[in-house]
C-alpha cells in the first residue's frame, strides 16, 4: 500500500499512469485439499515467481492474502497492462510441477484496473478486484479490465 500511494504521488507530478493488477489462483482450494497444504505452497511459491519475473524492474508485486496477489504496473496504460497480465496468464498456465502429479496445472483469473487520478488506491484496488471476479465468472484462466 505504500508503493501505491508513492506511486500515486509521483503520478501527481507527471502525465503517466499505472494500472493495478488483481490475480487470484483458480480453484486453489481444491489443490490444497487434494494434495496439501504444502504443495499449496509450492503453488503459491511458483505462481509468484512467475509473476516476478514477468514483471520489469520499476514494477512490484506481492501476496495480496491467500491465494490471490497484486501488482502495480508503473508507466504503463490498460493496454500496455492487458498485454502484460495476459503474459502473466499464459507463464502461470504453462508451468510445470513434475513432483505434484502428471497433467497437474495451476490457472489464474486476473482483474485490472487503471488508476484514475485523485482515487484512492482502495477504488483502484476494488475496481481491479470486481474486474477479477468478472474474469472468475467469465470462465476463470482470463483476463478481464474494469473500464
Amino acid at each position: 500500500m505504500e508503493l501505491i500511494d508513492f506511486e500515486k504521488n509521483r503520478l501527481s507530478r507527471d502525465t503517466s499512469t499505472f494500472c493495478i493488477v488483481l490475480m487470484d489462483i483458480d480453484h486453489f482450494k481444491k489443490v490444497n485439499d487434494t494434495y496439501g497444504h504444502l504443495t499449496g505452497d509450492v503453488v503459491l511459491r511458483e505462481v509468484a515467481s512467475v509473476m516476478s519475473k514477468t514483471l520489469r524492474n520499476t514494477e512490484f508485486c506481492g501476496r495480496y492474502g491467500g491465494e490471490e496477489f497484486l501488482a502495480v504496473l508503473t508507466q504503463t496504460d490498460s493496454t500496455g497492462a492487458l498485454n502484460a497480465a495476459e503474459r502473466m496468464r499464459a507463464n502461470i498456465a504453462g508451468l510445470q510441477f513434475p513432483g505434484i502429479n502428471i497433467g497437474f496445472k495451476v490457472t489464474v483469473s486476473i482483474g485490472l484496473a487503471e488508476y484514475r487520478k485523485g482515487e484512492a488506491a482502495e477504488e483502484a484496488i476494488a475496481r481491479a478486484d470486481k474486474a477479477m471476479y468478472l474474469a472468475k465468472e467469465s470462465g476463470r484462466n482470463r483476463v478481464e479490465l474494469d473500464l
